[in-house]
């Protein structure tokens, strides 16, 4: 009985954290296609952190939405929610963007979350 209720607590904690991690997981895989079509052209370091920059502003702000809703939730100012959530935006961009800097010149290509 025990572990029916357990599991029933950790199935609802993790449909909550759902909208959260779809948003993040659409943001990463939009800079995921931005890469490998800019490893595709060959693009210069450069250009990939500008396109970088740039990249899925949809995506880019539905998951800076719900960072910044769920950061509110916890108490926080709207200027630290603000700033969490870029800070947060700006390490998954940082990451593509140096994947891209090892992969350009390999040509290899980075695969989409499910």
């Amino acid at each position: 009985m025990i572990s029916l209720v357990a599991a029933t607590l950790l199935s609802m904690a993790a449909m909550k954290g759902d909208a959260m991690d779809n948003a993040r997981k659409a943001f990463n895989n939009c800079l995921i296609e931005t890469h490998n079509t800019a490893v595709g052209e060959k693009a210069s370091p450069s250009d990939f952190i500008k396109t970088s920059d740039a990249a899925c502003p949809t995506e880019r702000a539905a998951y800076k939405e719900i960072l910044i809703k769920s950061e509110r939730s916890y108490g926080s100012s709207m200027a630290d929610a603000e700033k969490f959530a870029s800070e947060e935006i700006q390490m998954i961009v940082d990451s593509i963007v140096t994947s891209f800097n090892e992969n350009v010149e390999n040509g290899a290509k980075l695969t989409p979350e499910k």
